[in-house]
C-alpha cells in the first residue's frame, strides 16, 4: 500500500490461482485502481483472457491470438470517447518457442499499460501504486514491461 491504495483480497487470490493452479484457464490477468481510487481490483470479466493450451505447440499460437485479443480491448477503449482509459496492471502467461533449441517455454509477464489521455489522478496513482500492488501478489516474479501504446505491447512477440 505505498500510495494509500489497498489491494483487495481477491487479487492475491486471483494471482495465487493464475500462478500456482494445478489447472490453467487462464492467459491473463488484469487488475485496476477502482474509480474512488481506493483500492486494488481485479477488472471486468472481459479483461481476464482464457487459457485453452499449456505447454503444447499450440500454446504459443495462442499467445499470439492473445496478445491480439488483449490490443483489441486496449483499441476499443482507447477508441471508444464514452469510455474512460485507464490504467491497468496486466499479467500473462506468455508461451513461446526457443530461437536457440526450438523447446516450447513460457513465463509471465506484467505490463504496466498506461496510455496518453490517462487522467492526471489515475496516472500517478497507478505509479505509485505499482510496488505495493507487486508486493501483495504472494510469490512474484515476473518480467516487468511498461507500455504506453499499442505498438509497444507487439514488441513483446519473439
Amino acid at each position: 500500500m505505498t500510495s494509500g491504495v489497498a489491494v483487495d483480497e481477491s487479487c492475491n487470490a486471483m494471482w495465487l490461482e493464475f500462478h500456482s493452479g494445478k489447472v490453467k484457464s487462464r492467459r491473463v490477468i488484469t487488475f485496476r485502481v477502482n474509480d474512488k481510487y481506493q483500492k486494488i481490483i481485479p477488472d471486468a470479466d472481459k479483461w481476464q483472457l482464457p487459457m485453452h493450451h499449456y505447454n503444447v505447440n499450440e500454446a504459443a499460437v495462442e499467445t499470439k491470438e492473445t496478445i491480439k485479443a488483449l490490443k483489441e480491448l486496449l483499441a476499443a477503449e482507447l477508441a471508444d470517447d464514452n469510455q474512460k482509459n485507464e490504467p491497468r496492471w496486466i499479467i500473462m502467461y506468455f508461451d513461446y518457442v526457443d530461437k536457440i533449441d526450438g523447446r516450447l517455454t513460457g513465463k509471465e509477464i506484467l505490463i504496466k499499460w498506461c496510455p496518453d489521455g490517462v487522467k492526471v489522478k489515475s496516472r500517478m496513482t497507478f505509479a505509485s501504486s505499482s510496488k505495493g500492488f507487486v508486493d501483495a501478489l504472494d510469490g512474484f516474479k515476473a518480467l516487468v514491461v511498461q507500455a504506453d501504446e499499442l505498438e509497444e505491447i507487439d514488441d513483446l512477440l519473439p
